[in-house]
């Protein structure tokens, strides 16, 4: 637990995130597979009955955390991406073609929604989720050399930053990774974000000030 209502749900190499609202819930993150998926669904479901998810942030379109989107789709979660990653995810992803290798729940028993098109929110710059109490602010991370339409999501009162890729702490920073660090510390400081925690897709979540420490090791950032 991270916050009131804010839950890191972890155990694979790469994190989910809880978000509870008055009358939903929001998940930042649908990494690894149906399997995976579903576990943090039974998770979620433990720790906020009676709420459904309704709606599922994905960061990027990586293939290793987009494994669970499918899941959430069928479960009825809105999913929440940026404008630039639609047509792959609608082409590719979220669509009526079989999986039949190993099927899931999205072949064997294929929602109306998919149809329908009502099953995602395509932002540009920002987008909020919010119940009147508790917001959620969401922001398209520019510009990054990871990889293109790239999300991650703030909690103002918590003052969490949750984000997969641009930060990992399962491993020591690597110079491969300065360019997607100084894209997120410029988007905190572009957005004037008032950040304590940063929570990682993979690995554990940290002080700003850490990261901060991380990026100045680099030579030549100050």
């Amino acid at each position: 637990q991270l916050a009131d209502g804010v839950y890191l749900l972890g155990g694979s190499s790469a994190n989910s995130y809880m978000i509870e609202f008055a009358d939903f819930v929001a998940v930042f993150e649908a990494p690894g597979n149906e399997q995976r998926s579903l576990a943090v669904i039974e998770e979620v479901v433990k720790l906020a009955p009676n709420k459904p998810i309704r709606w599922l942030i994905t960061s990027h379109p990586h293939f290793d955390h987009i494994g669970g989107l499918r899941t959430y789709l069928h479960i009825g979660s809105t999913i929440v991406t940026h404008i630039s990653n639609l047509d792959f995810l609608n082409k590719d992803v979220l669509n009526y073609e079989p999986r039949t290798v190993e099927p899931d729940i999205v072949s064997k028993w294929p929602p109306t929604e998919l149809a329908e098109g009502y099953n995602y929110e395509a932002i540009q710059e920002n987008y909020i989720i919010s119940d009147n109490s508790r917001i959620l602010r969401l922001y398209y991370v520019q510009p990054l050399q990871h990889v293109t339409g790239m999300l991650m999501a703030y909690l103002p009162s918590e003052r969490i930053v949750f984000q997969a890729d641009l930060f990992d702490t399962h491993e020591p920073p690597r110079a491969a990774q300065l360019p997607a660090m100084l894209s997120l510390y410029n988007q905190v400081e572009r957005m004037k974000l008032n950040v304590d925690t940063l929570a990682p897709v993979h690995g554990r979540p940290v002080g700003w000030n850490e990261f901060v420490s991380a990026l100045n090791s680099f030579p030549g950032v100050n």
